[in-house]
């Protein structure tokens, strides 16, 4: 086990019964979420609704909004979460204005896409279990990893302050990889709308019991 898995949180919706299930409103944002993609500011900012409105909406429910919206791999944040990250060189990291329209229509707006369109070559393969099956794996195909480990070899040359988020190249599932100083910022402010698992505790799957 690497040390940086002591240091690093991978961020996910709190699974309790009111969990929001964020979803790309595609009528008003006419780009799929993507990977390692960097967004276009001239196309306007990306739109977000409840992916389960049409259920809500029908059994009369209305799921709470929190502070922190989070989808695979991505974070909607505040203008405050924002401000914080906008002060750090991280490279690859693009602050994106995003747009929250909630059940009754209401435009929640000043949010921020956390979007890391590039990604780091930094999963230790030794020591994460990877479900490897060498009949459909070929050369150049993601890694399936269940339980990862980061590179202390790679971590240990990028400075601190440019390693605050992070996302690992050439695996899936691509999860958000936070530094313990953004979750010590997140738990002194009361975020809502986001947990975080240790990656040192971490197996894929957990995030859903």
């Amino acid at each position: 086990m690497s040390k940086y898995d002591h240091q690093y949180y991978i961020p996910f919706a709190p699974n309790t019964e009111d969990k929001l299930f964020l979803g790309v409103h595609k009528s008003k944002t006419g780009r799929r979420h993507r990977h390692f993609s960097k967004l276009n500011l001239a196309e306007g900012p990306m739109f977000y609704i409840n992916n389960y409105k049409e259920e809500d909406v029908k059994a009369n429910s209305r799921t709470p909004l929190p502070d922190v919206f989070i989808r695979q791999g991505f974070m909607v944040i505040p203008k405050p979460f924002m401000e914080f990250l906008r002060y750090f060189d991280i490279p690859g990291l693009q602050l994106f204005p995003a747009v929250y329209i909630d059940d009754d229509d209401v435009w929640h707006e000043d949010l921020w896409l956390v979007n890391l369109y590039e990604g780091l070559d930094c999963i230790d393969t030794k020591n994460s279990d990877i479900d490897y099956n060498p009949e459909l794996w070929e050369e150049g195909d993601d890694y399936r990893v269940d339980k990862p480990s980061l590179s202390e070899a790679v971590l240990s040359q990028i400075p601190e302050d440019q390693r605050l988020l992070l996302k690992i190249k050439g695996v899936t599932p691509k999860h958000l990889y936070c530094h313990q100083r953004v979750v010590d910022f997140v738990r002194e402010i009361g975020y809502t709308g986001i947990d975080f698992i240790k990656v040192a505790d971490f197996k894929e799957g957990m995030q859903r019991q």
